[in-house]
This record gives structure tokens, C-alpha cells and sequence, in this order.
């Protein structure tokens, strides 16, 4: 059946969900071919699709010093002195504050940066400053739209830690201050830089996987049950998004090399989302299981399902697999599967198909050749050096180092606003399907149209390495 015929039929038992740059859900019944489009604003600037601006050595601030903003803070560090300088830091706590001032006193690259702690606000004064090229925020998912489009008014290129934003209203604004700035907002999705991502996507590249990409599949699948209920995951945020919020809560890294590999928004784009999700119940089970005088011992309302999957349909008539699931007890995996015309790969552990003709995997030695012969040239080059610094085997570190490069060379960012955007999007899209009892839900096209142009991922370049 004809993909149109299929959306068609679809589209009479149940229709279509479009949304409005404000977020707000409309169903339509009179589907034809494609659809209508969800509502997109005026734009309100140029595009910064190829937005490139020579900075060397990079000036900036941070803002958060969790768990996951101590680490970065410390791989951000290794660019000093010559690719960037941390001139400013900032937590509303005021500890992490001095243990990292201390910490970069006594064993980092960069002179004593200043500091803010001890108001909700004193992010504020760091985007303020006048000596910032780019503004890194490492704070909770909710505090990430407004802390980059503060800084982006400031005058400062951002570099957000996924998702990029958690609603549809927020995405729009981060594309449109983008746009009226004319200044990166970079979401940093680092899976995109690990090394059997950046392999397939170079085979990809290289033509092992054929003519044709048809389908992948990718998600977040890590047990944190026991992690939800320590103290300090209930105070930093987590467990409190899984009491409010349906859908799929963390998409990108599932689907951030996935779209690499598809082109999204060079040449195809996500189109149609359509969810379901499993019911609560291990959060129920262990918060039951706790003393009485526990503080989530009598919780069992959460709102978040035990899994989510989602299934995604791309203008090119691709399909793309989504599952998030932190609940049941599976081994931690990204799935990272992808189908094409002459291959096939999958993850955890990782195995190939190459013309099988039905006869499974490669072995372990032809394995190692086509990984020796189609391993990315950055990991190629700079192996050594990303291990060394680490952060989930380098690829934290390698993700840092092309964004400080790609200031330095005067070049656009591996990832814009548009790829944040577009992947950050599922997590409210999904919330509307499943409000909506799987209805294939509209994806905005914050690009306005300019996805279809065929454009090289940045990453690909290679003279720039």
C-alpha cells in the first residue's frame, strides 16, 4: 500500500493531531496526502543554518554544577588556554561553587574564574557579564529555555544540556531568539560523538549501508528505580518529572545519531509521532517497599508509565523507533539500529550485517575490518587524547573539543537549533499523542521549510578535523 493511501486510511478511523507554536493540541479529521501543517510563527529573523563566528580563545560562563556540570565543567577546563577560558562559574549553591573554584586552582588550566551562588537568580548576572563568548547550562530540564534565551538577548552563544527545552512554546522561542540574535544555541547531545556512533555514521557516509536508510531504532533504556528514590535525586528534580509528566522524558539520546544517519533536517524530516506507554508500576512497587516514615512511601500516583515507545515517520517515509524506559529491570542500551538496503547494525553489543542474504552477523575478525576501515577520523586522530579526558569514553570530551574548534575556525557548529528542536520535540509530542490515544501528532517545522535543502553534516567535514 502506497504511504499515502496507508496515512489516508489512517487518518479516517482516528485523524491527526496538529500543534500550535503555543503548544495547544488540535485534532483534524480531513486529512489529505501529508497533511496540514502544525502552526509555525513568522520567523522573526534570518535562518542560522551555516551561522559561523571566529572566536579564539572562547570566553565563557557556566551555570550549574551538579552531577553532570562538575564533570563537564572539568572537560571544558582541558580547552584552557588557547581554545577557551572559563572567565565566570555559578550554582544557587554555594558549595559545589567552591569546590570548583578550588578544584580549578589546584589542578585545572584556567586563572580563578568569578563567581555566583546564592540566589535564584544570580545565573542571571553571570549572562550579564561582558567578557562571555558562550554560555554553557548544565541546570534541571525545566530551567534549560529560559536560561538560553536570557543569554542569547545577552548577546552570548549557548551550549544546552539535553533535551533543549521540555514544551513546544519553548522550542519556538529558542529558534526565534536564534534566528533575531543571530547566535548558537547548541543542544549537547553527546551520544552523537561516542565512537560506534560516529563508525556507523561514517559507513553510512561511505555507502556500506546502500542507497536507502528504512529504518532505525534508538531510546534510553537504563534501570534507575533504586537512583529515584535516594534523597538527592528527589531534590534535584528527576523524580519529580516522572510524577507530573507523561511520554517519552529523555529522546535524544536515542535518536540524535539516528538522525545524523537519516539527515534530519538536511534533505528529510520528522513528520508524524504517534505513542503509547505501558502502566506505572515499579516506582509504586519500590516506594511501597520503603519504611513508612520514608518520604515516597505513600506515593502512587505517578504519572510517568513504566515504558514508552513511540514510532516516528519521517517526509521520506522512514521509520524511526523510540523507547524510553528507566523502570524494568533490562541491561542499559541505546539500541542504535539501523536498516538499509545493503546493511544493518545494532547495539549493545554492537554487530553488523552486511549482505547476509540471511545469515546473521558478521564475524568477529570481518567485524574489525569494516571498523578499522570506516572508524570516523576524529576518534582516528584523537583517540588518545579523548580517552585520556574522558567522559563517557571520550565522547563527552570530543564534543566539547569541536564546539570550542569550530569557534576557532570560523566554522558553523556540528549541531543548531534546528536538530535541538526537532529532537527535544518528541518529549512533549509524545505526552499529546498518548493524551490523545496514539494519534499521529504533527511535527512544527522549525526549520520553515529549509530542511529540504541537501546539506553535509558538519561533523563530516573532515579538512576541519
Amino acid at each position: 500500500m502506497q504511504r499515502r493511501e496507508y496515512m489516508q486510511g489512517l487518518a479516517s478511523a482516528a485523524g491527526i493531531v496538529t500543534v500550535s507554536a503555543t503548544g495547544k493540541a488540535r485534532e483534524v479529521d480531513d486529512f489529505e496526502g501529508r497533511g496540514p501543517p502544525s502552526e509555525a510563527p513568522p520567523a522573526k529573523g534570518d535562518t542560522v543554518f551555516g551561522l559561523a563566528e571566529h572566536i579564539e580563545p572562547v570566553r565563557v560562563g557556566i551555570i550549574g554544577l551538579g552531577n553532570r556540570g562538575f564533570g563537564m565543567t572539568q572537560l571544558i577546563d582541558a580547552m584552557a588556554p588557547n581554545k577557551g577560558v572559563i572567565n565566570a562559574i555559578c550554582d544557587i549553591r554555594e558549595e559545589p561553587v567552591r569546590e570548583m573554584e578550588q578544584w580549578i586552582e589546584e589542578e585545572g588550566n584556567n586563572d580563578t574564574p568569578a563567581t555566583y551562588t546564592g540566589s535564584e537568580s544570580c545565573w542571571k548576572a553571570l549572562a550579564q557579564r561582558d567578557d562571555l563568548d558562550l554560555v554553557f547550562v548544565f541546570t534541571n530540564h525545566q530551567n534549560h529555555a529560559p536560561m538560553a534565551e536570557y543569554a542569547m538577548k545577552e548577546g552570548k552563544h549557548v551550549a544546552v544540556e539535553v533535551p533543549m527545552a521540555t514544551t513546544i512554546e519553548e522550542l519556538w522561542t529558542l529558534v526565534d531568539t536564534a534566528e533575531r540574535t543571530q547566535k548558537n544555541c547548541m543542544m549537547l547531545e553527546n551520544v552523537c560523538y561516542f565512537d560506534t556512533e560516529m563508525w556507523v555514521l561514517n559507513m553510512v557516509r561511505n555507502g556500506v549501508f546502500g542507497d536507502q536508510l528504512n529504518y532505525a531504532s534508538g531510546g534510553y533504556i537504563h534501570n534507575l528505580v533504586a537512583e529515584y528514590f535516594f534523597q538527592a535525586y528527589w531534590n534535584d528534580w528527576r523524580s519529580r518529572n516522572h510524577l507530573k509528566y507523561k511520554g517519552d522524558l529523555y529522546p535524544t539520546h536515542g535518536l540524535g545519531p539516528i538522525a545524523f544517519y537519516m539527515g534530519i533536517n538536511r534533505g528529510d524530516r520528522l513528520q508524524f509521532i504517534s505513542s503509547q506507554e505501558s502502566p506505572e508500576s515499579r516506582l509504586t512497587q519500590r516506594a511501597a517497599e520503603l519504611p513508612e516514615d520514608h518520604w515516597a512511601h505513600d506515593i502512587d500516583d505517578w504519572e510517568n508509565g513504566d515504558t514508552t515507545r513511540s514510532e516516528i515517520l519521517t517526509a521520506q517515509d522512514r521509520q524511526i523507533h523510540l523507547q524510553f524506559d528507566v523502570k524494568t529491570n533490562r541491561g542499559y542500551s541505546r539500541k542504535n539500529e539501523l536498516a538499509g538496503s545493503d546493511a544493518y547494525h545494532e547495539g549493545f553489543p554492537s554487530k553488523l550485517a552486511v549482505d547476509s542474504e540471511g545469515h546473521g552477523f558478521v564475524d568477529e575478525s570481518t567485524y574489525e575490518q569494516y571498523y578499522e576501515e570506516h572508524r570516523h577520523p576524529l576518534w582516528v586522530q584523537m583517540e588518545e587524547i579523548a580517552e585520556e579526558y574522558g567522559g563517557h569514553g571520550g565522547g563527552d570530551f570530543l564534543e566539547i573539543y569541536r564546539l570550542f574548534d569550530a569557534f576557532n575556525q570560523g566554522r558553523p557548529l556540528d549541531m543548531n537549533v534546528y536538530d535541538g528542536a526537532a529532537w527535544s520535540a518528541v518529549r512533549p509530542l509524545s505526552a499529546i499523542s498518548l493524551e490523545h490515544e496514539g494519534m499521529p501528532v504533527k511535527f512544527p517545522d522549525f526549520t520553515r521549510g529549509r530542511w529540504e535543502e541537501d546539506r553535509e553534516l558538519q561533523v563530516m567535514d573532515f579538512d576541519t578535523i
